[in-house]
């Protein structure tokens, strides 16, 4: 018969293992589940390599070119995003103003889920 120290050590030891295991997976879905910028030069040059079997010489080469270019794609994207922004709002409430207004709640809500809070009906 196993003493009541033992169960207890091995009642914590079980629940310390449970709680490892939990955690780990927690952590890797977290991890799995972020938000990555497929356009994020780590991220494409995982991507084009896997997609193109690049060497390392070639996947140093492409990471030193989107380094490079960085800036002028950042300022090319700030310079456009105020009129995407915009365009993609107007095209958003064209769309509410064809909706039932049960369905108009349901697509706000699914929209600022997805992108953020946008105009009001």
């Amino acid at each position: 018969m196993i003493s009541a120290r033992t169960k207890g050590w091995l009642l914590l030891v079980a629940f310390f293992a449970a709680g490892s295991v939990v955690g780990i997976a927690i952590g890797r879905t977290w991890a799995t589940r972020r938000a990555v910028n497929p356009m994020e030069p780590h991220a494409f040059v995982q991507r084009l390599g896997g997609e193109l079997d690049l060497d390392s010489a070639q996947r140093a080469s492409i990471m030193g070119i989107l380094t490079r270019r960085q800036g002028a794609i950042d300022s090319a994207w700030r310079a456009l995003q105020p009129t995407v922004r915009a365009t993609m709002d107007s095209a958003q409430m064209e769309i509410v103003a064809v909706l039932r207004p049960d369905q108009r709640t349901r697509y706000l809500q699914l929209v600022r889920a997805a992108h953020g809070a946008i105009g009001k009906p």
